[in-house]
């Protein structure tokens, strides 16, 4: 008997155990909070990475072709590839890419040259414009314009930064790092 009160008892009392699951379930949730904002970041990146992919090739090609190319934003709400009206903005319908001999910025007449589908996860792409056109010396018609791109429902602070692409008026797109082009 003197045997058995000397060995230790081995294994976790329920307390022990208890606090381990506590302290892990703290650390999860802190790792996936950071997760998800790195992966809403990232999502923002590559969105305005592709638009400004989209804005660049399509001065290249008005530059190419010797003729007025235009990106606009894709109206959901139209049958076909149409334009969203003068006035509206909201690019998160995605874009079209066409070339536009005639000038009338109506991609059903016009030769395609690329359509971006809506993106799945972001809170908006906001411009000033529904379409930006460029000559064929590659200057933007329509004057200096920016797009903000915003995550989904993440206006807390904190939260995910908004991305802002600022298009000058020579036709170059760039990413700006404040709230505003300058």
């Amino acid at each position: 008997m003197d045997d058995a009160r000397r060995r230790a008892p081995r294994g976790f009392t329920l307390l022990e155990s208890l606090i381990v699951v506590a302290v892990a379930a703290v650390l999860i949730g802190a790792a996936a909070t950071d997760f998800s904002r790195t992966l809403s970041e990232r999502a923002l990146a590559v969105q305005a990475s592709q638009f400004m992919a989209a804005l660049r090739f399509a001065r290249s090609e008005a530059m190419k072709r010797g003729q007025s190319v235009v990106v606009c934003a894709s109206d959901p709400a139209a049958p076909g590839r149409r334009c969203q009206p003068k006035g509206r903005a909201d690019w998160r319908a995605g874009w079209i890419v066409f070339s536009d001999p005639a000038g009338d910025e109506r991609p059903e007449t016009a030769r395609l040259l690329r359509v971006q589908q809506p993106f799945a996860r972001t809170g908006g792409i906001e411009g000033t414009r529904s379409a930006i056109a460029f000559t064929a010396a590659g200057f933007s018609v329509d004057a200096a314009s920016h797009f903000k791109f915003q995550a989904p429902g993440d206006s807390r602070p904190g939260g995910t930064k908004p991305l802002l692409v600022c298009v000058s008026k020579q036709g170059r797109p760039r990413l700006a790092s404040g709230v505003a082009c300058e």
